[in-house]
């Protein structure tokens, strides 16, 4: 539930019309690198992290302009890229919000994850523990391992399932707590499947299909793979301002035939595709409090599948008269098989998703009661 951010990568531009590689980035140090190399080791290690290790890493991120895109060597003939960005608020809205197992990832990660599960239900007991290290500036560090599914990618709507192991730790660094979440894929994803953005990738609304292959002209037939990834991202608090700076270092083999098609200037893209609907929800003064989520959470998860199906009918109903879909995805909209195939997860994400824009005060395509009340869902 955690460490979605891997699944940024599925912005992923496959083929020849892919962007040419960035060939004015800098690159990182190489000081970085064994710092880097002992956080991949974390998620499968039985040692207790050492910060002391990492202080090479968090002075760069603290010092990283917003908005530095820097260039990796390759790693596992996976391809390499560094990312900034910074975060108003402090540690602990993010530990609530992103790290907290009652509420989904894709709350906080719309545009980047259709969901995740941990495989252990125990580390979701050791996940409730990081509030609580954190407001008493202890170390602790979590690990697990966890199935994620992507978001279809914005160009060619192909979207990717996978396990990876991970790990979370927070500890006090100079300026305030850090936070480091570290993401190693366990072997190659589930083959691409034909997903599709509805609209606007910042509107929120995809849809899935068991199909194999990529919605882009000419490579319908492909079978394509993430092969490996590895992730790793650093939130490092200045207490005295009010704002954290985020590193995120990544690293993507994926492609077809073996071949990997991904370059640097793709994660990078992908990196601000998560990160503008990251800093949207957890910026944003009118997000729900943390418990108000989770209490939405559990009231539509205890609906039965018929009463929540009615609930999302009006939704398909609207996407369904977007205009912009594929024959195929019409074809499904219009018998009424999408919605009979939608299982009770699925179902239950779409009602909260529209329920997070309606909070924010963004476009929704149907209105979900507040928890606690009677469930009316309106186009």
């Amino acid at each position: 539930m955690f460490m979605r951010f891997i699944c940024l990568l599925g912005l992923l531009v496959f083929g020849t019309a892919a962007a040419a590689q960035a060939t004015d980035l800098k690159s990182i140090p190489d000081s970085l690198y064994p710092g880097l190399e002992y956080l991949l080791t974390i998620p499968t290690s039985n040692s207790d992290i050492a910060p002391d290790q990492l202080e090479k890493i968090i002075s760069f991120v603290a010092s990283s302009e917003a908005e530095t895109s820097m260039s990796m060597l390759d790693r596992e003939k996976a391809s390499g890229a560094f990312y900034a960005f910074t975060l108003r608020g402090d540690l602990a809205r993010v530990v609530d919000y992103v790290y907290n197992p009652e509420i989904p990832v894709y709350v906080t990660m719309p545009s980047s994850v259709r969901d995740q599960e941990w495989l252990d239900p125990a580390t979701k007991d050791a996940l409730k523990l990081l509030p609580k290290a954190l407001d008493r500036g202890e170390t602790l560090l979590v690990r697990g391992s966890e199935r994620e599914i992507i978001t279809p990618d914005a160009n060619t709507g192909g979207y990717y399932s996978y396990n990876q192991d991970r790990a979370v730790a927070v500890f006090q660094g100079p300026t305030g707590p850090v936070l480091v979440s570290v993401g190693c894929q366990t072997e190659p994803s589930e083959i691409g499947r034909k997903g599709c953005v509805v609209g606007e990738d910042s509107d929120w609304n995809y849809l899935y299909s068991d199909e194999t292959g990529l919605n882009t002209t000419g490579l319908g037939w492909v079978d394509s793979y993430m092969y490996n990834a590895h992730s790793i991202i650093v939130f490092v608090s200045d207490s005295s301002t009010g704002t954290i700076r985020v590193g995120s270092f990544k690293w993507l083999n994926a492609g077809w035939a073996k071949v990997n098609m991904v370059k640097q200037s793709h994660i990078i893209n992908g990196i601000k595709r998560f990160t503008a609907d990251f800093k949207a929800v957890l910026e944003s003064s009118r997000l729900p409090a943390a418990q108000e989520l989770a209490a939405m959470y559990r009231e539509l998860k205890s609906g039965s599948v018929e009463t929540l199906r009615r609930m999302v009918a009006p939704y398909l109903a609207a996407i369904e008269g977007s205009g912009t879909l594929s024959s195929s995805f019409k074809k499904l909209l219009a018998s009424g098989q999408y919605l009979q195939n939608m299982n009770q997860q699925e179902l239950v994400k779409v009602l909260l998703k529209e329920y997070l824009k309606q909070r924010l005060g963004r476009d929704s395509l149907i209105q979900v009661a507040l928890a606690g009340q009677h469930w009316t869902p309106q186009p």
